[in-house]
């Protein structure tokens, strides 16, 4: 498997670090994004969108990043990708990630990272008021479990928490979630989860 990626990417390292996880191999091969190499012909034929991540494995090509984490999970026949009605808990929570929890934080990133020069602040305010709105949802399911999903670990929590590498960078008001706080924490202690850590550019 050929996982197209950038480790500036949270959809990436969701990947990554689910893969390592489940003791699955990956080959990664690194696109640029700030020189434009997913415009770039050979990379659209395999991702008309110009997006990472793309997995290419054998005849199978993939994009959308919680597309590839549970396919690599279930070639794996992790546990993180159960056989079993628990998966459309997870698909619920992973649709959540992708059309709330995502485009808040990556709104903040937008700004802090990608147009660090010039920030608009207003954006950066609407992306830290709908972090609050949908951190508010996910700390009152944490309260009295332990995982995202089910009992154990999941692709879920990989998907949601991998944001919060950007706690720190985009300045995210984590600390008045505690429910979050703790979850996270678990997750941290997981060997696999330092391949979830990004890269750490000055706040701007």
């Amino acid at each position: 498997m050929k996982l197209y990626t950038n480790h500036f990417s949270p959809n990436c390292r969701k990947i990554i670090g689910v893969a390592a996880h489940a003791g699955q191999s990956i080959e990664q091969e690194f696109v640029d994004l700030f020189k434009g190499a997913q415009r770039q012909p050979d990379f659209l034929a395999i991702n008309p969108n110009g997006k990472v991540p793309v997995l290419v494995d054998g005849d199978t090509t993939l994009w959308e990043s919680n597309a590839i984490t549970c396919y690599v999970a279930g070639k794996a026949e992790s546990d993180l990708w159960p056989k079993s009605n628990q998966r459309y808990d997870i698909l619920r929570w992973m649709f959540w990630e992708a059309n709330h929890w995502s485009r808040a934080v990556g709104t903040v990133i937008g700004q802090k990272i990608f147009n660090a020069d010039n920030p608009d602040q207003a954006i950066i305010d609407k992306g830290i008021a709908d972090f609050r709105t949908f951190a508010a949802v996910l700390d009152a399911h944490l309260a009295n479990r332990n995982f995202v999903s089910g009992d154990g670990l999941t692709v879920a929590d990989f998907a949601i928490a991998v944001w919060l590498g950007y706690t720190q960078v985009c300045e995210l008001p984590t600390d008045e979630f505690r429910h979050i706080g703790a979850w996270h924490d678990r997750l941290n202690a997981l060997p696999a989860w330092r391949e979830l850590h990004p890269p750490q550019p000055k706040a701007a």
